[in-house]
């Protein structure tokens, strides 16, 4: 295909007397992504291509986290509000932070190595429609897994769709630099044929996303109980978690309903919260109790964790979470400690820091 900056070699074939709506520009970015970036560093239509990107994340959230968003929701009229937007805030930080971060320090970049013709607010368009494969991989990825049942992903698998997606991204954003360099003047609309195949992707993204929004419903309206947050006097979730092996790798797997007849403490952790790391001896005091089994449930990096704590001579069993399991447990905030009776019943919930040693003592005695 031609430059698109070069109007000279512009295809002669009638063009869209607009600019592209936006289902055609959502789709120009992955079918022709120069044409995309013309659009969007086009000053006559200035930023519409973060409105585009808004209107992505959206159905990013809609399409993966419905689920989440559900159990928050009742977090906050169960439980307190305060909770439920502690959870919300975490739905949003870990779906859309790392990738927006990634946006500001790309359009922040683009503007930098535009030279003479810097302008911000282009650079920021460019960056928005440069970007959007990285939502537009997640919403597909999740909707696949989703449909498949699956919702603990082989950690290779995830490696490799992060790196269509950051390497897809990457591409998009060193044709942004070109473009960022191109006076707006010069921007012709993309021809008819090349906006048609846009508009049929965009639609596809659309689709794509309405069906993962579908599973979602369709699972709780099954499934909705599963989501209850827990209370004292819960009986315990089940859950199922692997052991952290060496360099993070999952060992045998831990099934909390195979613990019944013991006091079961389950202490859900990361391995950049001070506190947690704090409260680990007490919580290993407790696992050298008779009749007391300590779940050191890590949530966020198991590699980190097993270097921190799996070769030393801990009674605690090391597990791997998972974002449902937190989820289930109403974890908000690190450390979050559930600590849970002989039948399974949960007896104490203690958030931030708290007396676990008392908690246990409660039971046992």
């Amino acid at each position: 295909m031609s430059d698109v900056s070069d109007t000279s070699t512009a295809d002669p074939k009638p063009r869209p007397a607009a600019s592209p709506g936006f289902v055609t520009r959502i789709g120009l970015a992955l079918t022709h992504p120069r044409w995309a970036l013309a659009v969007a560093g086009d000053r006559r239509h200035a930023g519409r291509s973060g409105s585009d990107l808004i209107v992505v994340c959206f159905a990013l959230v809609l399409a993966t986290q419905v689920r989440a968003l559900f159990a928050a929701g009742w977090m906050a009229t169960a439980i307190d509000g305060r909770l439920g937007l502690r959870a919300l805030s975490q739905i949003l930080t870990q779906t859309l932070a790392l990738d927006l971060a990634f946006l500001l320090v790309g359009a922040f970049g683009l503007w930098i190595a535009a030279g003479a013709r810097r302008s911000l607010g282009r650079a920021f368009d460019l960056a928005c429609s440069a970007a959007l494969p990285l939502f537009v991989v997640d919403i597909a990825f999740t909707t696949v897994l989703r449909g498949f049942g699956i919702d603990r992903v082989p950690g290779p698998l995830v490696w490799v769709f992060t790196g269509v997606a950051w390497g897809w991204t990457g591409a998009l954003f060193a044709l942004a630099l070109r473009q960022a360099k191109v006076a707006s003047s010069k921007i012709p609309m993309p021809p008819a044929p090349v906006a048609a195949l846009g508009r049929r992707a965009g639609l596809g993204v659309l689709a794509v996303a309405a069906l993962g929004l579908a599973i979602q419903i369709g699972w709780l309206a099954g499934h909705y109980q599963e989501l209850r947050p827990v209370r004292d006097g819960d009986v315990a979730p089940r859950f199922a978690l692997p052991t952290i092996l060496a360099n993070g790798e999952p060992g045998p797997v831990v099934d909390l309903d195979s613990l019944r007849g013991q006091v079961v403490v389950v202490d859900f952790w990361a391995t950049w919260c001070k506190p947690c790391i704090d409260s680990m001896p007490a919580l290993e005091a407790q696992a050298r109790r008779p009749g007391v089994r300590v779940l050191a449930v890590n949530l966020d990096d198991a590699d980190k964790a097993y270097q921190m704590f799996g070769g030393s001579d801990l009674k605690m069993t090391l597990l791997a979470g998972d974002a449902e399991t937190a989820q289930r447990y109403a974890v908000t905030t690190y450390p979050h400690t559930v600590v849970i009776d002989r039948d399974g019943i949960v007896q104490t919930i203690i958030r931030d820091v708290g007396n676990v040693g008392a908690a246990v003592d409660r039971i046992v005695k």
